[in-house]
């Protein structure tokens, strides 16, 4: 009977030092992965919707299917929307909206910037559109570019060009490389 314990106890301490050093190699290699800065997220959030505020009043409302968080990492921080990227902007009237989507998205926290990527379309709430592959939204200058073909129609103007820069309202639009429909006022 005491020699039946006595190999019990050796199984038990077998199997206990077993798992304390299958532990301790797991949490050698976390460590191990986090040191050599592997890229890993640190949150994942299903069903993303974030409504931002200003006096009270809802200004924009930003969706995704699914938004993965690398705020976490040392050299370069951002937010990874990886499908069906949505921004609405909601003027202060609340009757006008622009709005904003992409195929996905990165946020970029340092610097202030958005890069859209994919059948990227602005529907301004005047009417106008915007259509391209790759857009980039500067927070810090308050301007968006891009190098890619451009569609953009304005009331009965149609024009295309390859690269554009803009202010945020629009309201400042430069095409490369231009070609549509446009009106001209004839000033005599």
């Amino acid at each position: 009977m005491l020699k039946h314990k006595n190999i019990i106890k050796s199984i038990a301490v077998t199997l206990l030092t077993a798992v304390l050093f299958s532990c301790s190699k797991n949490i050698e290699e976390v460590n191990r992965l986090y040191q050599e800065n592997e890229i890993i997220p640190i949150s994942e959030t299903k069903d993303f919707k974030l409504s931002y505020t200003m006096s009270g009043d809802k200004v924009m409302i930003m969706t995704a299917p699914l938004m993965i968080d690398y705020t976490n990492q040392k050299e370069l921080t951002y937010q990874y929307f990886p499908e069906n990227f949505k921004i609405v902007i909601i003027n202060p009237d609340h009757k006008e909206k622009t709005i904003i989507t992409a195929d996905k998205a990165f946020l970029y926290k340092n610097p202030d910037l958005a890069e859209l990527i994919g059948h990227v379309n602005i529907k301004g709430a005047d009417g106008s559109s915007l259509q391209t592959g790759h857009l980039y939204w500067d927070g810090v200058n308050k301007h968006i570019f891009g190098e890619e073909k451009t569609t953009l129609r304005q009331n009965d103007e149609f024009i295309s060009g390859i690269g554009f820069d803009s202010s945020l309202d629009f309201k400042n639009v430069r095409l490369n490389k231009i070609n549509g429909v446009l009106k001209i006022k004839d000033s005599l």
